[in-house]
């Protein structure tokens, strides 16, 4: 619960009404306050989802961003069944009409940590690849697990950005599987690692997860392995198609290891 004085505080602040999104420091500690996503049309969804059945990979459907309102209330859920199921994620502090206010996890994050390169990318990789695993083998999932939204803090890893769901459109091994996607897609471009070494990685790692989602990652890396044959020329493709390259080469290495 936070003070009468420090929801004061917030309220009589606009930087969360100009920017949504809003740090403070109060008595209870530092906290972020997150005003409303203002509402999305359906056609850049309708779209992906059209890909995603064209290509037959359940777990690429587009998740529905619903904003106002509903994004909030969606967002609220996750926190707290996220939490309940033991897994890091921002303690909610106060929910009112129009905003939220959470924990602030820091700055922190794990693409932060990527492009310092060396040793201690690595093992933030490594750390929060077991983070996920361990959120998984809880029963849950975090949907928008980019490397951006996973914070690494001295003794345990965190994620935020809660404001979708994919259970909505897919079923729960592919909602894990997603995670995995995006995940690797948001860091393996990045990170500064021999091929071996993400080869031996990735075996820890998928290896451990549960026949139905590995299944899910079979049919999704069987769909999406032409993409390993992209150019490496990023003026070309952008970072998206960089790092979409890197992902499908690196799963259809570990594929072929496991067919």
């Amino acid at each position: 619960m936070l003070s009468a004085r420090s929801l004061e505080i917030i309220k009589a602040s606009q930087g969360w009404r100009r920017n949504r999104v809003e740090h403070f420091e109060l008595p209870e500690g530092r906290v972020v306050v997150k005003g409303q996503r203002p509402l999305r049309g359906p056609w850049a969804h309708r779209l992906l989802n059209g890909i995603a059945t064209l290509a037959g990979v359940a777990c690429l459907k587009a998740v529905p961003v619903h904003g106002g309102a509903l994004a909030q209330k969606v967002e609220v859920r996750r926190l707290q069944d996220l939490s309940a199921a033991g897994v890091r994620v921002p303690r909610l502090w106060h929910v009112a009409e129009d905003f939220i206010v959470m924990e602030d996890l820091g700055q922190n994050n794990l693409i932060r940590l990527i492009d310092q390169g060396g040793e201690a990318a690595r093992v933030a990789w490594q750390r929060c690849a077991h983070y996920l695993l361990e959120v998984h083998r809880a029963g849950q999932y975090l949907s928008q697990c980019f490397a951006r939204n996973i914070m690494v803090l001295p003794h345990e890893i965190g994620a935020i950005d809660f404001e979708d769901d994919p259970l909505e459109v897919m079923s729960l091994p592919d909602a894990q599987a997603r995670d995995w996607l995006i995940f690797l897609q948001s860091s393996l471009w990045a990170l500064d690692a021999p091929p071996s070494w993400v080869d031996a990685q990735l075996d820890a790692w998928l290896g451990q997860e549960t026949p139905e989602v590995q299944r899910a990652l079979g049919a999704a890396i069987k769909r999406l392995a032409w993409l390993r044959h992209l150019s490496d020329n990023r003026k070309l493709w952008g970072r998206d198609g960089i790092s979409a390259r890197a992902t499908a080469a690196f799963l259809y290495r570990y594929h072929l290891r496991h067919v």
